[in-house]
Formats: structure tokens, C-alpha cells, sequence
């Protein structure tokens, strides 16, 4: 075999490749863990027979770990949960329910559903009552069944509970970190909804904390409908911007203060604050992609290693896997951000240096939101077609005229939230340029959003 064929690299691409592939087909058909074994003993063989096949071998070994990595995910004994147990999510407050998943004291987690005015907090001791469902699939109207019963298991919940009645019977047992950061979070979501009207507070509060569960149905429709959904799902792009703000922030406190620091504690102090951002928001499939990118980006800063997007990419998909495989075919989440982030990468500098040809020559901004809009349109639009059954054509113009402005309006409203802990009156002249900015993007979410041929159906 030739020396070149075996690099460490193309050794890497090739176990995790193998890897992933078997994870996909483990998602349709069932692998019995002794068939992996074997196949890992045919690896290892070939491997002491001839190391010049080194790379069938890894293909080998690597196929059954994927295999044996998902039987042991998907490994679970149904047994009914006990009543009361301990709740383990940030209550999600969606239409007219409050939902949150509860560990059981038997080690079942149970996806409950209650009245839309439970005080229910993370970290709560909780008896419930109510008829114990198995999700199984679901068949909407797009004749595509959706099999929520694998959607859940990712998460290891196989029974859900509607309608039920939830008794608080103590409250404090949740990891204490993450309540204390929740805590962090209720208080600054609080404090938007003090200073801002609805609906802007909540969008805010999903640009910076919340994502899209802290808007309104009528305003998530439109965003929809509109194509910029994206803004409010918390993803690469927000946490970059966060990223960035927290280590020019650092940045600038070392230097106001006078401290001879060195200039890896900027950073060092970035990637803390992501991890934490992480807790804060519930660490859903699309943040922990992102941030474990982000901390790559960071932590190459600081050895001053050369960043490599594409790597970032596999490794932040491959851990991500490694922990959960489900998430490779059950999480629509992961699937439209990993395809989003690929587009980034490879599609959009294509798309760029074409419309650098024409009159967006010297709009460098407009050229970069365009180009952006387009590219990721195109590599997730099969995916879109295949899962939504719906297409927004009016998703270009929406991104272009609301894009530009996120950064802004997250900047100015997170400055304006922090101001009004010392006063509302300071913070005021804030709050107004961020109410300015957030109601032109409701507007145009809006407006875009509900033209009667804003979405295809297919």
C-alpha cells in the first residue's frame, strides 16, 4: 500500500467516516452487538496479519464501534415510571402548556406536559398525575410521518404525560451550577420584558438567551414563513458574535485597569464564558455544535495554532455523535446546523467571488449577507424540502434586510438590560436605538412573512 495512503490524517477520516456510516445505517435497521464485535475482531486481525492494511483494518474496527456505540444507546428496558422524581429541563412554556422533563426516582425520564401557569422551576422535587403515554409516530398533514417516539429517545424519554397534574413538594435539587446560571438567565430575560414591549422583548431574548421558545407562535410563523428563523435558534452565528464580545470585553478591562496580563487571559476568559452560555441555555444539539466550534476557534488562539474550519466541523460532529449517535438522524436540529455550517465553509466563498463580478463589487457588507443567504439556501434546501415540506422564497430579501442589524440589536439590548440594574433611566436612550432595531426586524419578519406567496409547498 502506498505510504501516503496511510497518514495519520487520512487514518482519522477514514475511522470516523466508517464511524459515522455505521451509526446511520444502526438509525434504520437493528445490528446485533455480537455481528460489531465480530467485525472489530476482523479489524484487529487483519491488522497483526498485515499493518500494510492498515486502513481496511481501521474501516473494520471502526464500522463495529458505530455499530456497538448505538446498541448501547438505544439499549432500554421500558419500565413504568415511578410518580414523583426530580425535574431535570428549564420548563419550556409553548401555546397554551408548560412542558418539562422530570427524572423519575426509578431513573425514567418522563416528558410532562402541564397547565401553562405552573411554577414549576428546574431543580424541583415534583408528583404527577396523569395517563402514561408511549410516544410512537406521529402522521401530520404533509403525509410524512414523524416518528416521535425516536425523536425523544435521543434523549433518552420514552413516555410522555398530557395534561397532567403537578404537585411541587420541594425544590432545590437540581445540579446547583445550572441553577444558578438559570437563575442568571430568568433574571436578565426578566429584566428585558421590564424595559422592552412585546413582542420585541422576546425576540431579543431569543437572539441572546432563550431562542426561539421565547417568541410568540404568530411571530415564529412569520419568521418561518420568511426564511429567517435561523436568527432565533441560537446557533454559530450568535455564539460567535458572544464569543467575540465577551474577549473584547475582557480585552478592554485589563487595559482599563492597568493589568500586565498575558493576552491568553482574554481569551481563556471568552472560553469560559461560552461553557457557561452553554449551561444557561439548556445545551440543545445547535449550541453545544457551535460552541464546541467556537472553542476550537478560541483555543487555537491561544497556542497560536492555524484554525482549520472543516476540522473544526468534523471533530465538533464527531464528538457530538460519539455521545449521542441519535442525534445523526433524529435531530432535524443538528442535521440543518451541521449542513448550514457546511455551506459556510465550502459554498458561500463560491458564491461570493461570483457576485464580486457584478455590481456588489464594492458593497462588501451587502456582497457577504447575500452570498451567505444564498449558499446555505441552496445546501439546506433538500433537506428543508424533505423534512418541512416547505421552501420561503422571500427568505433572500428577508436576510438582507434584517441581517445586518442583529449584531447591533443584540449588542444595544443586552447593554440596555445591564443598565437598567443601576437605573431605567439611564439605560433609556439605549433601550430606544434596540427597540428601533428590533422592531424594524419584526416588521420586515412580518410583513415578508405573511405575503400570501411567501412559502412553496410541496
Amino acid at each position: 500500500m502506498d505510504q501516503h495512503l496511510s497518514t495519520p490524517t487520512n487514518s482519522i477520516l477514514i475511522f470516523i467516516w466508517s464511524f459515522v456510516f455505521a451509526v446511520f445505517i444502526s438509525s434504520f435497521y437493528f445490528i446485533s452487538p455480537l455481528i460489531s464485535i465480530f467485525l472489530i475482531l476482523i479489524g484487529v486481525a487483519i491488522f497483526i496479519v498485515d499493518r500494510e492494511m492498515i486502513l481496511l483494518a481501521l474501516v473494520f474496527i471502526s464500522f463495529g464501534l458505530g455499530i456497538l456505540r448505538y446498541d448501547i444507546k438505544d439499549f432500554h428496558e421500558s419500565i413504568a415510571p415511578a410518580s414523583t422524581g426530580i425535574v431535570v429541563s428549564e420548563p419550556e412554556q409553548k401555546e397554551n402548556t408548560t412542558r418539562f422533563v422530570i427524572l423519575a426516582d426509578n431513573g425514567e425520564k418522563v416528558l410532562v406536559s402541564t397547565n401553562l401557569y405552573s411554577e414549576v422551576k428546574y431543580g424541583d422535587r415534583v408528583e404527577t398525575k396523569g395517563k402514561l403515554q408511549s410516544p410512537g409516530i406521529i402522521d401530520d398533514s404533509t403525509g410524512k410521518p414523524f416518528d416521535y417516539g425516536k425523536y425523544l429517545s435521543k434523549d433518552d424519554i420514552y413516555f410522555t404525560i398530557s395534561f397532567a397534574e403537578v404537585a411541587i413538594v420541594s425544590g432545590g435539587h437540581g445540579n446547583f451550577i445550572k441553577e444558578s446560571l438559570l437563575s442568571i438567565k430568568q433574571s436578565i430575560v426578566g429584566k428585558m420584558r421590564n424595559i422592552f414591549p412585546e413582542p420585541e422583548s422576546s425576540l431579543l431574548a431569543g437572539l441572546i438567551l432563550a431562542g426561539k421558545s421565547a417568541l410568540p407562535k404568530d411571530v415564529l410563523d412569520a419568521f418561518r414563513r420568511a426564511g429567517i428563523i435561523h436568527i432565533v435558534v441560537l446557533s454559530g452565528y450568535n455564539i460567535t458574535i458572544i464569543a467575540e464580545f465577551m474577549r473584547k470585553f475582557f480585552q478592554k478591562i485589563f487595559i482599563i485597569s492597568r493589568l500586565v496580563v498575558s493576552p491568553k487571559l482574554p481569551a481563556i476568559a471568552s472560553l469560559m464564558g461560552v461553557l457557561l452560555f452553554v449551561i444557561m441555555t439548556g445545551g440543545e444539539a445547535t449550541v453545544v455544535r457551535a460552541a464546541i466550534m467556537v472553542l476550537v476557534v478560541i483555543v487555537a488562539k491561544i497556542f497560536r495554532r492555524t484554525y482549520s474550519a472543516p476540522r473544526a466541523l468534523l471533530l465538533a460532529g464527531f464528538v457530538m455523535i460519539l455521545h449521542n449517535p441519535k442525534i445523526l438522524v433524529f435531530d432535524p436540529s443538528f442535521q440543518l446546523s451541521f449542513l448550514a455550517t457546511c455551506a459556510l465553509i465550502y459554498v458561500v466563498p463560491v458564491v461570493e467571488k461570483y457576485l464580486s463580478r457584478g455590481v456588489l463589487t464594492k458593497w462588501e457588507e451587502a456582497r457577504s449577507i447575500i452570498a451567505t443567504t444564498i449558499g446555505t439556501q441552496i445546501t439546506v434546501l433538500p433537506l428543508l424540502i424533505y423534512s418541512m415540506r416547505e421552501v420561503s422564497l422571500v427568505s433572500l430579501p428577508a436576510n438582507i434586510l434584517i441581517l445586518f442589524f442583529i449584531p447591533y440589536a443584540m449588542f444595544l439590548g443586552f447593554l440596555a438590560t445591564l443598565l437598567s440594574y443601576i437605573s431605567i433611566i439611564i439605560a433609556l436612550p439605549v433601550t430606544y436605538l434596540a427597540h428601533l432595531i428590533l422592531s424594524w426586524i419584526l416588521f420586515v419578519g412580518s410583513f415578508l412573512g405573511n405575503l400570501s406567496f411567501a412559502v412553496l409547498s410541496f
